[in-house]
């Protein structure tokens, strides 16, 4: 099944019968982002992602993101949490086509601002076999550009799903990252993107394989 499918059946069975009161705080946020045009104002194909230290999840350890380019192509994956099940969903549909990536010369990450601790659970939980980041305060995802802060109404409901942000990301700013794939190159210059300010629909990792295999197929 496609991670499009797996995440279209959660909708229904999760986000289609929330009360109608709640559904819309969640839908007029959505609203909120595409209308403040956070898409359109992120870094671009042909830019490049700065190269600002982030912490290994399972070492707690700062790294590099280019301690991760051992191949053509680098995919970062930005998800918002581990209690996110959209997000788990994507996280393992990448990992099952980890080997594939790596057959077209491409490594993952996946990065979140959950401090490492969270993050590891998330590998665990998830059985993950590449790399966990944490992204301490956002500060990638903001120069990215794909950060930005829950309103009230937002901070309100998700508290009452016992999300807290505060304890998960060490701060108060009540801020998350916004479901984003970048894939980028020796030269941490961006090749390929996607970013989306509906949670519930991400990009489809067999159409990113897809895209790098003619990418890798152009650079030979």
């Amino acid at each position: 099944m496609s991670l499009s499918k797996s995440l279209n059946q959660i909708t229904e069975s999760g986000f289609n019968k929330m009360p109608h009161s709640i559904a819309k705080v969640i839908s007029d946020g959505i609203e909120e982002l595409k209308t403040g045009n956070l898409a359109s104002n992120t870094l671009k194909v042909g830019e490049a992602i700065p190269d600002i230290p982030l912490i290994v999840s399972e070492t707690g350890k700062k790294t590099s993101l280019r301690d991760f380019i051992s191949n053509d192509f680098l995919i970062l994956n930005f998800y918002r949490g581990g209690w996110c099940p959209y997000c788990n969903l994507e996280l393992r549909a990448y990992d099952q086509l980890k080997d594939q990536f790596e057959r077209a010369s491409t490594n993952i990450v996946s990065i979140s601002a959950e401090l490492p601790e969270y993050a590891q659970s998330t590998t665990t939980r998830n059985k993950l076999s590449h790399p966990v980041l944490t992204d301490l305060n956002g500060t990638l995802s903001k120069k990215i550009g794909i950060y930005f802060h829950l309103n009230k109404d937002l901070q309100r409901e998700y508290s009452n799903f016992g999300i807290n942000l505060s304890e998960l990301h060490g701060n108060d700013e009540n801020g998350l990252l916004v479901p984003a794939t970048f894939v980028i190159d020796r030269d941490m210059n961006i090749v390929w993107a996607h970013v989306e300010e509906n949670y519930m629909t991400r990009a489809e990792p067999t159409v990113i394989l897809n895209e790098l295999v003619n990418l890798k197929v152009i650079q030979e």
